[in-house]
């Protein structure tokens, strides 16, 4: 039979826990990266560069660019599993005493993955055009835009909510130290 009260008590153990290896999974806890967000920016930087690249040639090789756009769409799935393990997790910790502020975190989040599903559903739409060879440079170009609209809100939103209730953690833990 599931107990509530075991289950909790197994998060706050794993939310509590330091990190003990380099998998990101399900279970790895939950911990404030000061080098998060630079790494994550600067994965989004190459996605965008791969994809920038895959636009200027589209129309070349239809088998050659599909797979390059299922290459970028993939890498969209880790970055966002990244963030799903790693970011998410530390911002909605450190806005729990806070039930307001929790709750327009989760709403911002809602609309991040309303952002995020138009994105990937971007790219399959332009894997569809790449097969039948029609609207492939307008396709591109819609999901260049989500892209880019998924990423500024990311970069103006998260994750300076991220850094900043980083900070805030750590100077409450050198506060309580001294």
């Amino acid at each position: 039979m599931f107990k509530l009260t075991k289950a909790m008590q197994a998060l706050e153990g794993a939310l509590g826990a330091s990190p003990s290896g380099i998998a990101l999974t399900w279970n790895t806890p939950v911990q404030f990266d000061p080098a998060l967000v630079g790494h994550l920016v600067a994965r989004y930087d190459e996605l965008t560069a791969q994809f920038e690249a895959v636009m200027r040639r589209i129309e070349d090789d239809a088998a050659v660019a599909e797979r390059e756009v299922r290459d970028c769409a993939d890498r969209l799935h880790k970055l966002r599993h990244t963030e799903s393990l790693k970011l998410y997790p530390v911002i909605a910790r450190g806005l729990s005493p806070d039930p307001i502020a929790r709750r327009l975190f989760w709403q911002s989040r809602l609309v991040m993955l309303g952002l995020a599903r138009r994105v990937l559903r971007r790219f399959d739409e332009l894997v569809r055009d790449l097969r039948t060879g029609s609207d492939v440079v307008a396709s591109a170009e819609h999901v260049a835009k989500a892209l880019k609209e998924y990423r500024q809100r990311n970069e103006t939103e998260m994750y300076p909510l991220y850094n900043l209730v980083g900070q805030h953690a750590r100077k409450a833990r050198t506060a309580q130290v001294a």
